[in-house]
């Protein structure tokens, strides 16, 4: 019957979707753009006795009062919908027909995008901007902070690092802010407005120009031989020719989900997470800890944060849902900022050695080794070591979680994994310190694969490698390489003529982990690694 009802629909689909078209915009919509028609208005009278800042807060007030009548968010991002014209041209609908046969998928983007869609909505709203946007991170990342392409770009709105710089996303040892849902969010919102005005207020020559650049736009529009631009004539790379309409379907789909047979949980028009201001460094765990929080919940909530601890500057501030923001806030009233971080960074200086930094800083050679992912007592000048501030034996037990090293624990991982709610690939490999690519070769399923709750994947692997000799080992003739300037892991692998995979495995990275200058990776010549 389901499959029934769904043809019905495709086959009408181009004049549904025409008849969508014609609908009246709803009301907030409409308050939007009379708010940004008022402020521009009061910018420019010249009996104007407010100021820019007063107009900003009775703007916002009238865009939070437009959005208090919705109980439901998804019903508040439809509302905003405005490039409703293109969701039945014949590219969309190909990819309306191949979502809406996805409910696992949409499960999937529900789950990563619910923690931060409100504060996304808000900002594109506040900005009287297509509410589409907020369907834009499913495109570039399906909503993972932590999306790594092969272009470099990382995060929920896919920044390579260049851009992401010039739209002001700090980027350093501690913290990148590509990988901060809310500052990248932002920073993204910026792009879109310059590219809207840059290509004459066309939204989707915008999209397009987001994805693969305004300088190859620019290069297609000139080859292009139409009197008028249009997005769909343009001669354009296949990856943004299907990136507008996928977009554009994934609209549509949520525009009239109840047609499409998709379900959408309820989410609740309000936010889910409060930000709290340590202002200091502090220790994730110890955060954590304080915070009476998982601690692989709030390295999720707060995935900007690249290190074991906030930075020693800024940002010092995490998200966290509202109940543990309060226990936070209350324990550090009157805490000792020395005792929020239980780690130090020591930069190796010339002439040093692990068993005279050892006996300086009053720790031993064997943590200093298990915790810095060191194989013997090799270090470098110029370097640097994470120093435990104690050697309690309870303190240090839980520092493998924070370190460097991802330490496989053998006690914590299953022979069996029944897969929960929200699982995926990456969150599982995360949960037991092990690799998505390899839990995805060893159940033989695409890294990509869509988990079913109650499906079984083995994970008995894992088990094995602890008892079980690796095909490689650690030796004098392995070769290691000082990261450079620009280096990624694939362009190491191919320069070493050695398989990506191995490469990964061998240093116990993964392919979205971010590697930076003057970092040492081991690297294993194909001829001992066959």
């Amino acid at each position: 019957m389901q499959t029934l009802k769904r043809n019905i629909v495709i086959a009408l689909l181009p004049l549904f979707l025409a008849a969508c078209q014609n609908l009246q915009q709803p009301n907030p919509t409409e308050m939007r753009t009379a708010a940004a028609t008022s402020t521009e208005e009061t910018r420019h009278s010249p009996e104007a006795s407010i100021g820019n800042s007063e107009v900003a807060n009775q703007t916002s007030a009238l865009t939070t009062e437009s959005a208090l009548g919705y109980d439901d968010l998804w019903k508040r991002i439809r509302d905003g919908f405005q490039l409703h014209a293109h969701y039945s041209h014949p590219n969309v609908v190909k990819y309306i027909q191949n979502y809406s046969t996805q409910q696992r998928y949409f499960d999937l983007l529900q789950n990563r995008a619910s923690p931060f869609l409100f504060e996304i909505v808000e900002e594109i709203e506040r900005r009287g901007l297509p509410l589409e946007f907020a369907l834009l991170p499913m495109v570039e990342s399906t909503y993972n902070p932590n999306a790594y392409s092969r272009q470099h770009a990382v995060g929920l709105w896919q920044f390579v690092g260049a851009t992401g710089s010039s739209f002001g996303l700090q980027q350093d040892w501690w913290f990148d802010g590509r990988r901060d849902p809310l500052a990248s969010t932002d920073a993204a919102l910026d792009y879109l407005e310059q590219l809207y005005k840059l290509f004459d207020a066309d939204w989707l020559l915008a999209i397009a120009a987001y994805n693969t650049g305004d300088g190859n736009l620019r290069r297609a529009i000139r080859r292009s031989e139409e009197e008028e631009i249009n997005f769909w004539t343009l001669n354009l790379p296949g990856e943004t020719e299907a990136h507008v309409p996928k977009l554009l379907a994934l609209s549509a789909i949520i525009a009239d989900h109840d047609a499409w047979d998709i379900e959408l949980k309820p989410l609740a028009n309000e936010p889910v997470l409060r930000a709290v201001e340590i202002g200091t460094q502090i220790d994730l765990s110890q955060a954590a800890r304080l915070a009476e929080i998982e601690y692989e919940q709030l390295r999720a909530l707060n995935p900007g944060y690249l290190q074991w601890a906030t930075h020693p500057n800024q940002p010092q501030e995490m998200l966290l849902p509202f109940e543990n923001a309060a226990l936070l806030e209350s324990a550090l009233i009157g805490i000792d900022k020395h005792d929020l971080l239980t780690w130090d960074r020591y930069e190796i200086k010339p002439g040093d050695t692990l068993g005279a930094i050892a006996r300086k800083l009053n720790t031993r050679v064997d943590i200093l080794q298990t915790f810095n992912s060191l194989i013997g007592s090799r270090i470098r000048a110029g370097e640097s070591l994470l120093i435990p501030r104690t050697n309690d034996p309870e303190l240090l037990a839980s520092a493998p979680r924070v370190a460097t090293k991802r330490t496989r624990q053998l006690p914590q991982v299953p022979e069996h994994y029944k897969v929960r709610n929200g699982d995926n690939l990456w969150v599982i490999a995360r949960r037991f310190q092990l690799h998505s690519i390899e839990i995805a070769a060893w159940n033989q399923i695409p890294v990509e694969e869509l988990l079913q709750p109650g499906q079984i994947l083995d994970l008995s692997y894992a088990l094995k490698s602890k008892i079980k000799e690796p095909d490689v080992q650690p030796s004098d003739r392995a070769a290691f390489y000082v990261v450079q300037r620009g280096d990624s892991m694939d362009a190491i692998a191919s320069r070493f003529g050695i398989g990506l995979q191995k490469l990964l495995l061998w240093n116990q990275l993964q392919i979205d982990d971010l590697i930076f200058p003057g970092q040492e990776l081991q690297v294993i010549p194909e001829s001992l690694g066959n």
